[in-house]
């Protein structure tokens, strides 16, 4: 082959290509091309794919058997261009803004869900503590007629020895076996403990996407089926493997031609298959076509964390909730504002309140006349009040909607294992399918069930009306078109020699 043939520069080429079909209103043979580009065949056939996959090219036959490349939705590039290009650009700035604003959103949820629960549970001890010690030092003051105060301090500080000694007592006569006991049961969970950072953002913000492998996954699986069967394939097959629809399929198979030098063939009944003879010269002969079944898609869990721990959190958010809007109500209750507002005999702080801020205005003296606050009431009321109950609304308020944007992903994914098992029966027996076992086969598989009892026959339905598949009067269909591609497809294997492709003897070594 002349060096004119091998030596070009794709971009030209494929240039030329488009610009032809431009001309023809996106439709066009090899042929077609190769005369009005003055191109060699070779260049025409190396680049078409990679077009086809760029502008989502169609494939008709005509009557002649002739492949007839069509694009009816236009020449537009998926790939270049300003509105791709503003696409990606889009996508990788939100991408990285997504991954920005997920960091600091992660450490805003462990110091505010953690520190603030801490920081509650410290001041109702505060206020407990105060509360006893000031209602002995006034009991003890009546007993003795004295104003020393002391009598409740010393009271708290003696339950507070005593519960220390009574642990201490406990763990000081624990025998050696209870205690290697309970070591290796602390060692065993810590050992199986997730982080509590990442278990508190498994609870708010999941664990990821299951199948962001997907799409490696997808071509393992078609790489398999072709190696297995003669590198051929057809749509109907290449369609229960992916999942995809009639419409998506025909779009996506452009790019497995194009990426794996694969080309559509026409056999003498005029049916469409594609051929892959590259994929064949193999040295690994292994199966892998997963014994015949196709790989589904996962369903998103809500949370890899057991179900306690995640009940923990939303107690632990609870009680921040909980505590915050106490602390914002009564600061709004006791605000100078409202005693002007509200006149005798109505008492605003005894409507609102109704006798619960006796735990608020312990916390207000300590930090005005204790630690010097100026403004105590603004700090309550913005510090312990807004912050947190705003952070608690958005704790439980993420999980929600992440839940259910989850059951609508799970339901979708669903469909279309659902659609790869359908098709799947379809092609082993397209001269009678009946939904109804379809529905059946899919209640059984957790991955491939979704609530619309009426999906399987939905997709029944849109594959007849894509391949001319008839009712029949029983509620069956007949799918005439598919039996005749498979049977061309098994036609087509069945000429493949494998011999063809075997990699023979070794006859050079770069090491010997």
């Amino acid at each position: 082959m002349s060096s004119t043939t091998t030596d070009y520069k794709p971009a030209l080429v494929q240039e030329k290509i488009l610009g032809v079909f431009r001309k023809r209103q996106g439709e066009a043979t090899t042929a077609d091309l190769v005369a009005l580009t003055g191109l060699p065949k070779a260049q025409v056939e190396a680049e078409l794919p990679a077009v086809a996959d760029e502008f989502g090219a169609r494939l008709k036959v005509t009557e002649s058997g002739e492949i007839l490349w069509s694009f009816p939705d236009g020449m537009r590039s998926r790939y270049t261009g300003l509105l791709p290009s503003l696409k990606r650009g889009w996508k990788a700035f939100k991408k990285g803004l997504v991954a920005a604003a997920s960091l600091l959103f992660k450490l805003w949820i462990v110091v505010m869900l953690v520190g603030y629960f801490v920081l509650f549970v410290a001041l109702i001890l505060l206020a407990l503590l105060l509360s006893v010690a000031a209602s002995m030092a006034g009991k003890d003051d009546r007993d003795r007629g004295s104003g020393s105060g002391l009598g409740g301090l010393f009271l708290a500080r003696g339950l507070i020895d005593t519960f220390v000694r009574i642990w201490f007592y406990s763990e000081l006569f624990k025998g050696p076996e209870q205690r290697a006991y309970e070591r290796d049961r602390r060692q065993s969970r810590k050992a199986n403990k997730r982080p509590l950072y990442k278990a508190i953002f498994s609870f708010v913000l999941g664990d990821g996407d299951p199948n962001a492998d997907w799409d490696t996954i997808e071509k393992k699986a078609v790489v398999a089926f072709l190696q297995s069967n003669k590198g051929i394939i057809t749509i109907h097959e290449f369609m229960a493997i992916t999942g995809l629809s009639p419409s998506e399929a025909e779009v996506r198979i452009n790019r497995y031609l194009f990426e794996f030098e694969g080309e559509p063939e026409v056999s003498d009944a005029g049916t469409i298959y594609y051929s892959f003879p590259s994929l064949l010269r193999r040295k690994d002969k292994v199966d892998r076509t997963y014994g015949g079944t196709t790989p589904m898609k996962k369903l998103a869990a809500f949370s890899a964390n057991p179900a306690k721990a995640n009940r923990t959190f939303a107690f632990f958010n609870g009680f921040n909730l909980l505590l915050s809007g106490y602390f914002g109500a009564m600061a709004l209750a006791f605000h100078p504002l409202l005693e002007r507002l509200y006149q005798p005999p109505y008492d605003v702080k005894l409507i609102i309140t109704r006798g619960l801020d006796g735990f608020y205005l312990i916390i207000h003296q300590v930090l005005g006349k204790l630690m010097g606050v100026a403004d105590p009431a603004a700090l309550l009321g913005w510090g312990l009040g807004a912050v947190p109950f705003v952070f608690s609304v958005l704790f439980f308020l993420v999980p929600i909607l992440r839940k259910l944007r989850l059951d609508a992903s799970n339901e979708a994914v669903k469909t279309e294992n659902l659609r790869r098992l359908a098709y799947r029966t379809i092609i082993s027996s397209p001269e009678s399918v009946r939904p109804e076992a379809i529905g059946l086969q899919a209640a059984a598989s957790a991955v491939a069930n979704p609530k619309d009892g009426k999906m399987a026959e939905r997709l029944v339905v849109e594959l007849a009306a894509a391949t001319g598949g008839s009712p029949g009067a029983d509620g069956s269909y007949s799918f005439a078109e598919i039996a005749r591609s498979e049977g061309e497809a098994a036609k087509a294997r069945a000429a493949v020699k494998e011999s063809d492709f075997d990699l023979g003897a070794q006859v050079f070594d770069s090491h010997s």
